[in-house]
């Protein structure tokens, strides 16, 4: 594993001195371009998803590589934040340490302030293909594809300061009730990507739809119900290992990218 991390970083550091000199003019000649990337994404919900987020942000990084045939590889990795989590409190803990009333009692024997959220990580990368439009040979529409490994969770946050801490959902036991699932996923994208000698001038806009088969990752759900049938609370205990859930995420995201061409010298004229 050494020798590969070792080999990837000398490949990376060959890329960027070779794309660093190239004598070509990025406004005239389709040339081979390396990239980091700062991006944003906007975010909707579907299939299985949606029966507990909402709308979610992400934001992230990654590099990308334009080879001078306009083939695109990146790879990236995005931070998941969405502030729906669907269902009262009763439905996220379940009844064993909510009140009547769906609250949670706090270390001081008042209502907890809970702030219940949604996190989540997505790996990945991409091969795609840019067709040339617009201002130069290197900006145009692109379309891509990518493998990765996405997982989300519901998360629950108070201050550190409170003083009335819950314990209920405090320390290893949040890990009862965050739900988490993850799997492989599997991306596509499409957009247009400009490129410019004017280096604030790197962007991409791009519609996007990731989909993941994800399992649950905790072992076992802390959270207890009622059973309809026997009137007792039951907990849901042990998660099924052969379970699969259909995660969905569509919408919209902005690119923005730091190339490492030179910038070439303006073009002067005199009588």
């Amino acid at each position: 594993m050494r020798k590969v991390f070792i080999s990837l970083l000398l490949l990376l550091g060959v890329t960027l001195q070779v794309a660093a000199q190239m004598p070509k003019d990025i406004m005239k000649d389709p040339i081979p371009v390396a990239m980091f990337q700062a991006t944003y994404a906007f975010h909707m919900p579907g299939l299985d998803t949606k029966t507990l987020y909402g709308v979610s942000h992400d934001v992230g990084g990654g590099f990308a590589f334009k080879t001078e045939s306009n083939w695109l590889l990146s790879v990236s990795g995005n931070y998941i934040v969405g502030k729906k989590v669907k269902g009262e409190w009763v439905d996220i803990f379940g009844e064993g340490i909510t009140t009547a009333e769906g609250e949670i009692i706090g270390g001081a024997g008042s209502y907890a302030q809970l702030e219940v959220s949604q996190r989540g990580l997505h790996f990945q990368g991409q091969v795609g293909k840019l067709f040339p439009m617009g201002p130069n040979p290197n900006s145009g529409v692109f379309v891509q594809a990518g493998l990765g490994y996405l997982f989300n969770r519901t998360n629950a946050d108070y201050q550190v300061t409170a003083l009335n801490p819950p314990y209920q959902v405090d320390g290893d036991y949040r890990f009862g009730y965050d739900r988490m699932r993850g799997g492989p996923a599997l991306h596509l994208e499409s957009g247009y990507l400009l490129l410019h000698d004017t280096r604030l001038l790197n962007l991409s806009v791009a519609l996007e739809v990731t989909y993941a088969l994800t399992r649950d990752l905790r072992d076992y759900d802390f959270r207890v119900f009622t059973n309809p049938e026997t009137g007792l609370q039951e907990p849901v205990g042990f998660t099924d290992p052969h379970k699969r859930y259909n995660d969905l995420y569509y919408g919209v995201r902005v690119t923005w990218s730091i190339p490492t061409y030179q910038r070439q010298p303006q073009e002067y004229y005199y009588d």
